[in-house]
């Protein structure tokens, strides 16, 4: 990722992300070296996007990526040189695998948590892009801080977001909707 002010392209030579540094989106769709626009599937049928509330809309479709650290976040989590680690991995299907919350959770017992919500969407292309995804970062390691709790790189956060949404990129809302 290069400046905001200079939006540039650079397509990962292991897992083939187009990662773009434009200031207000981040690009999800994938290339290999032969096909060089891979389109996210296409919206799920039979979803009426524009009325869905703002929350776990279908369970049964969603999956989400579960990473946790206790005192620093590191290579098992995330190498952006091999484009390898939980970050990649650690996808989990929402109904199979109900997230883990112990009675001694310090989220649960002293607030310790930070959420951060992201918009995806499709562009008129059909690429899926996420809304301004370095600034949740940027709160998001804010937060962290003011916490006292283990900040994540940009590698590591814009990765995730990536994993999250084009593991559940059935489910962006086609371009205009949502």
């Amino acid at each position: 990722f290069m400046s905001p002010t200079e939006p540039t392209h650079r397509i990962h030579p292991q897992c083939g992300i187009l990662a773009s540094s434009h200031p207000r989106r981040l690009s999800l769709h994938t290339t290999t070296p032969t096909m060089s626009n891979l389109l996210p599937p296409p919206p799920k049928e039979g979803l009426d996007f524009e009325s869905l509330p703002w929350n776990l809309n279908c369970p049964e479709e969603h999956s989400y990526l579960h990473l946790t650290t206790s005192d620093e976040w590191n290579g098992r989590h995330y190498d952006a040189n091999s484009d390898s680690g939980e970050a990649v991995t650690a996808i989990k299907a929402y109904l199979q695998n109900s997230l883990p919350l112990y009675p001694s959770t310090t989220s649960l017992n002293y607030g310790t948590t930070i959420w951060e919500g992201l918009k995806c969407f499709r562009m008129e292309s059909g690429k899926a892009a996420v809304f301004r995804a370095d600034m949740n970062w940027k709160r998001f390691v804010n937060g962290a801080r003011e916490m006292c709790l283990p900040a994540p790189s940009r590698d590591l956060f814009m990765r995730c977001v990536q994993t999250a949404c084009q593991t559940n990129a059935h489910l962006i809302p086609p371009c205009g909707d949502g």
